[in-house]
């Protein structure tokens, strides 16, 4: 990745993880029921620790 899409990168990455917090706390709030609350929760949960993972790579210095 190019040094000068870090900046852009970076804050799609925040932003993105910032929709997914929100979404795991609705859906984990939600009335659904324990098999879906828990199936959504969990691939949202994969998909946050994943942003995490990519945030933390464009932050790095060299």
């Amino acid at each position: 990745m190019s040094d000068t899409n870090r900046p852009n990168t970076t804050v799609l990455y925040a932003a993105l993880i910032a929709i997914l917090c929100g979404a795991e706390v609705a859906v984990i709030t939600s009335d659904m029921g324990n098999t879906v609350r828990y199936g959504l929760g969990a691939v949202l949960l994969l998909a946050l620790i994943a942003c995490v993972f990519q945030l933390s790579r464009t932050r790095r210095t060299r």
